[in-house]
């Protein structure tokens, strides 16, 4: 739209309005979060031109350029040099630049700069940050867990996975709950600086109770993620420790299931009790000794009834 100026002093503030307001506009960056070593990483640059036309396209990984399109040259597309960044050229346009195996080095602030063509010149831009992420090679690991507990024992023992960048989030689980927050302790990550990894530990520690027990099953679970790239779980299953009661004995007694020696001690000591109880003791040795007594009364009472009974009147 062209609008006089040489009329009024208005004329001119409509026509630098209406250029501004109807220009390029809406610049903004699609920047994956965090990229897996050796994947692609797609980089995406949206605007509206509105009236404007387009001049050209830039992306810059910090201040260096490393891509640009231009349409009105031919070739439209340039791509130059920069450590680590492999550009696809089939798969990149006005809006799009693909990288292909992306390597830790180029970890960073990527922007992409849009600027309009005459008259307005007008120019924006957008930025976004980009993680490469180093997954570790195995599962997280859960030590120090026995098989076996029984209510008012305490658990402890920790969760770690080694060697990724960045540290992984670990997170636990008790029968798929999430714990509370003062049973979990996280420890300081541990860096590999030979390697540019790190590991990270949690530990876990609370009193067995009676609502953790499922069907006499408490499953113990360990998470570790890294965005939304990674995620592996370690499982521990433990069994309640019940006492059990012993077949014979008017005690009651029970052997304990432990794994420390005392299910042998208690059947030792139950078997030496036993042993015991099989022995008279001395009020069963005086009352057989006064039933002898009792019963040779009675014979020898009897037998004079008997000789009497024989006499002649």
């Amino acid at each position: 739209m062209i609008i006089p100026c040489g009329k009024t002093i208005g004329y001119c503030l409509v026509f630098i309005y209406l250029e501004f307001a109807y220009g390029l506009k809406d610049v903004s960056v699609r920047v994956p979060k965090a990229v897996k070593r050796g994947d692609n990483a797609m980089l995406v640059c949206n605007y509206d031109m509105e009236n404007d036309t387009l001049y050209s396209v830039k992306w810059y990984k910090g201040r260096r350029e490393f891509y640009r399109y231009t349409p009105k040259e031919n070739p439209a597309m340039k791509i130059f040099n920069h450590a680590g960044i492999n550009v696809e050229r089939s798969e990149s346009n006005q809006s799009n630049v693909l990288l292909t195996d992306v390597q830790n080095g180029i970890a960073g602030k990527y922007s992409c700069e849009v600027s309009a063509d005459a008259p307005t010149f007008n120019t924006a831009i957008d930025s976004g940050e980009m993680e490469v992420v180093e997954i570790p090679d195995q599962r997280p690991v859960i030590t120090g867990i026995h098989s076996r507990y029984k209510f008012g024992d305490v658990i402890s023992g920790n969760c770690s996975s080694d060697n990724s960048y960045p540290a992984a989030n670990l997170s636990w689980f008790i029968n798929e709950m999430p714990v509370f927050h003062n049973y979990v302790r996280v420890l300081d990550v541990q860096k590999h600086d030979e390697l540019n990894l790190k590991s990270a530990t949690t530990e876990i520690n609370f009193i067995v109770k009676h609502i953790h027990f499922i069907r006499g099953r408490l499953k113990l679970k360990c998470t570790a993620t890294i965005y939304n790239i990674y995620r592996q779980e370690a499982e521990k299953v433990i069994e309640e420790d019940r006492p059990r009661l012993l077949a014979s004995g008017p005690d009651n007694d029970f052997i304990s299931n432990d794994d420390d020696g005392g299910h042998d001690y208690y059947l030792n000591h139950l078997a030496n009790r036993s042993a015991f109880s099989k022995q008279p003791s001395f009020e069963i040795i005086i009352l057989y000794i006064i039933l002898h007594k009792c019963l040779y009364c009675v014979t020898s009472q009897l037998s004079l009834e008997r000789i009497h009974s024989r006499q002649p009147s």
